[in-house]
């Protein structure tokens, strides 16, 4: 396959140096690139030129990073510069200066989640904040603990802390009046505890709010209930500041914050307290025997590219198969494929 850097920009340039126009229409123009670094700085040039939104992938398949290119632009603010993990990753050192981890994205039409980074405008300090930042509410029984969560959040630029509640029903309270973007919220609160108070937030289509759940080692049980209710994931309480921080730019990303590696840890220490159904649910009926085994190993806490070595595929090819997964089974992300795998019986904790 023929490696492919692929830039999106809006609006159109007049004209693009050094590239092979793919698509030009009335919003913006699409184009790749021999390598990841060429892309990155034509696309930088462009931003620093006025250009209102940008948006570069690269991958060994020139359609589908135009794909991503173009649904990054989309997702794109005003005078936004947005670039996938692959292109931070293959632009080079040199390119580490203007680049912002953003956490992840799920993209129309892309099955998995995209991470993403942020190219910072030359003007703009590396610490500036651009855009609105992301507000999030925090829920604790204990004031101390509360006030360490709003001193580490609120040192990000991209990050403003909106509420506290002390207790499930003032959690619930806050949510509903401020509707924060992410609220990280304790298992365990007096009066009414994080769990009915994540549930009951969660139940409320109208409320926008992602939930991560805050717990110990000593209230692990509960952590499956509030993954399946729908939780963006769970956070241990002494976990570094660096990880509460990208779980919360994930979350407000619309993602499940849950890793592979963590999607691992959790089914050793959790799997054992889903009760399998009698029987599959009828949807896995649309699974074909490939997506079977996929799902499997999905549970399993797998990445991508160990099913790939697991089942002899290709990378790409098993990507496929996990969006194909997702879709039928009307799953929002990895994690809810591992719950539904256990709950069904087609998963047991070994």
């Amino acid at each position: 396959m023929a490696f492919a850097a692929a830039l999106r920009v809006e609006p159109a340039p007049a004209e693009l140096h050094g590239a092979v126009e793919v698509a030009r229409d009335i919003d913006g123009l699409t184009a790749t690139f021999a390598s990841a670094a060429d892309a990155l700085a034509c696309a930088i040039g462009l931003s620093r030129a006025g250009a209102e939104r940008i948006g570069v992938d690269a991958g060994e398949d020139a359609l589908e990073a135009s794909l991503v290119a173009t649904r990054l632009c989309e997702a794109a603010g005003s005078g936004q510069l947005l670039v996938s993990e692959t292109v931070r990753l293959l632009a080079g050192r040199g390119a580490a200066a203007t680049l912002r981890p953003a956490g992840a994205l799920r993209l129309r039409g892309v099955a998995e989640p995209v991470g993403i980074a942020e190219v910072l405008p030359e003007q703009a300090p590396p610490h500036e904040p651009r855009g609105t930042p992301i507000r999030v509410a925090i829920a604790d029984d204990q004031a101390l603990l509360r006030a360490g969560f709003r001193v580490i959040v609120e040192a990000e630029p991209d990050m403003t802390v909106v509420g506290e509640a002390g207790d499930g029903h003032i959690a619930v309270d806050v949510v509903r009046r401020l509707r924060p973007d992410v609220v990280l919220m304790d298992i365990r609160m007096p009066e009414l505890d994080g769990l009915r108070a994540a549930e009951a937030i969660l139940r409320d289509g109208d409320l926008p709010t992602a939930v991560i759940m805050l717990t110990t080692f000593d209230s692990r049980e509960y952590v499956y209930d509030a993954l399946r209710m729908g939780a963006s994931g769970f956070l241990l309480k002494d976990a570094p500041a660096a990880r509460l921080l990208d779980a919360i730019r994930v979350a407000a990303a619309g993602d499940a914050l849950l890793e592979p590696s963590i999607t691992r840890a959790l089914i050793e220490q959790f799997a054992h307290v889903a009760a399998p159904a009698a029987g599959p649910p009828e949807a896995l009926a649309a699974l074909t025997a490939r997506e079977l085994e996929v799902l499997r190993l999905i549970a399993r806490g797998l990445s991508n590219a160990e099913i790939a070595a697991e089942l002899v595929l290709g990378e790409q090819t098993v990507k496929t198969h996990v969006g194909r997964v997702l879709g039928k089974l009307g799953l929002r992300d990895r994690v809810q494929a591992v719950v539904l795998a256990y709950e069904t019986g087609l998963a047991r904790r070994r």
